[in-house]
């Protein structure tokens, strides 16, 4: 549920960006009369933006992506509208371009982020310049060069019209060769996407809402504008999941997928005067992890992680820090959580966890394979006069915690309610008194 919810808002902003240019380019009447001149020119202008916050966040396949965003578009607005009177040239170098994208898509979402001015990033811009070069060859005459004569050999089947139903590319200016590869790779990306779901990244999201959007530029090339106004939502779009990486980078953490302690402390800020949290800890981590090593113990962080996300009665966990976590119940009240804590705890008890074999199995000798139980031990505490700040409220939760581990862990205990200060005042005057 949690891996479909994060699909779902990784999903809105990138197709609300395609959707409003799409309405854009279908109602041009909405475009102020001053950004109309300076259109053809915006693509560049956010593909080099967000070239060089790529750059800045590390993030090399952005900034090679943006690049030949910036190289496509350059070719279709700027440079094949003029060139009509080319006819089989046109069409190829529009076939090609069309071909050589989505293929590029697909493969940088396989590479990994190795930086831009390394071996890695010279033979990835040794790439795209060959690719340009191979376009470029094919605008100029055939009888150039035997390289020339070559290519045009090469891109000559993107003109066929006969592998699919004549229905199938009837609709559109897109070759039926690029419309098989760019189903192709939508379809494997999907896939991928799909395997795998589990994890905080919007790689495939940003790939398949860039191949749509740049074979819709491809599609509209002879719309004034549209063109320009589709690679614009292309930039876009791989600017925006550079922010959106660094958020997850930022409030989530990546062993366990929760939020981390910096949103919690984000959180912190929102809560009112009344609420309940909890600390949670895993009984005899550090034991376990002696034992069976710190890959099992990863994974033992992540099954309770799990089971955490899905705690009831309203309540949000973070993870603290180690193998402690923070439920958070906003409006809640110490007694009330406490049944939905000690569920989860029981859950947790009842979880038989398997010990992998292979890699992660236990080197040690005497260690026995198969499935070990897990317990954690939670301490509650609620907002009161005496602890009016979330950090005081830790700490009595922390007390909780530290009760329950005395009292031979996988328990629940509530903390006592402190008295506030005027009491104290008042307690402290009497016994003067007195």
């Amino acid at each position: 549920m949690r891996a479909l919810r994060d699909l779902v808002l990784s999903l809105f902003l990138p197709i609300a960006v395609l959707g409003g240019t799409y309405f854009i380019s279908m109602n041009q009447h909405v475009i102020p009369h001053s950004v109309v001149p300076i259109l053809p020119s915006l693509p560049f202008v956010i593909a080099i933006s967000g070239g060089a916050m790529a750059w800045k966040f590390k993030r090399s396949k952005a900034v090679f992506l943006l690049i030949l965003i910036a190289l496509a578009c350059w070719l279709i607005t700027l440079h094949l509208p003029g060139m009509s009177s080319t006819g089989m040239r046109l069409r190829q170098a529009y076939g090609l371009s069309a071909l050589l994208l989505p293929l590029n898509l697909a493969i940088f979402a396989y590479c990994e982020d190795r930086g831009v001015f390394t071996f890695w990033g010279a033979l990835s811009a040794l790439f795209i310049v060959a690719q340009a070069a191979v376009v470029a060859a094919v605008l100029e005459p055939a009888q150039g060069s035997d390289f020339i004569a070559w290519v045009h050999a090469i891109a000559m089947p993107l003109d066929r019209h006969d592998l699919l139903p004549a229905w199938a590319s009837s609709w559109t200016f897109l070759p039926q060769p690029v419309l098989i590869v760019a189903g192709s790779v939508l379809f494997l990306l999907f896939l991928f996407m799909i395997i795998n779901r589990g994890k905080r990244d919007s790689t495939y999201v940003t790939l398949i809402t860039s191949c749509i959007a740049v074979l819709a530029a491809y599609h509209y090339v002879a719309v004034p504008n549209v063109s320009a106004l589709f690679f614009m939502a292309t930039a876009f779009i791989i600017t925006l999941s550079l922010f959106q990486d660094s958020y997850f980078m930022a409030y989530v953490d990546e062993l366990t997928e929760l939020p981390s302690r910096r949103a919690l402390n984000a959180d912190f800020k929102k809560l009112g005067r009344k609420y309940a949290l909890a600390m949670v800890d895993i009984d005899h981590f550090k034991k376990f992890n002696d034992t069976y090593g710190h890959d099992i113990g990863d994974d033992v962080l992540r099954m309770v992680a799990g089971h955490l996300s899905r705690v009831t009665g309203g309540g949000t966990a973070y993870r603290y820090g180690g193998e402690e976590f923070t439920i958070v119940f906003p409006k809640g009240v110490a007694k009330e959580v406490e049944s939905h804590l000690d569920d989860l705890r029981q859950r947790i008890a009842r979880t038989d966890f398997h010990i992998r074999s292979g890699k992660r199995a236990p080197k040690k000798k005497n260690v026995r394979k198969g499935a070990v139980n897990v317990t954690i031990s939670i301490g509650i505490a609620e907002r009161t006069d005496g602890a009016q700040s979330p950090m005081d409220v830790v700490k009595l939760a922390d007390k909780a915690l530290y009760k329950a581990k005395g009292a031979g862990r996988n328990i629940v205990k509530i903390a006592s309610a402190p008295r506030n200060s005027r009491s104290k005042e008042k307690s402290s005057k009497r016994n003067f008194r007195k």
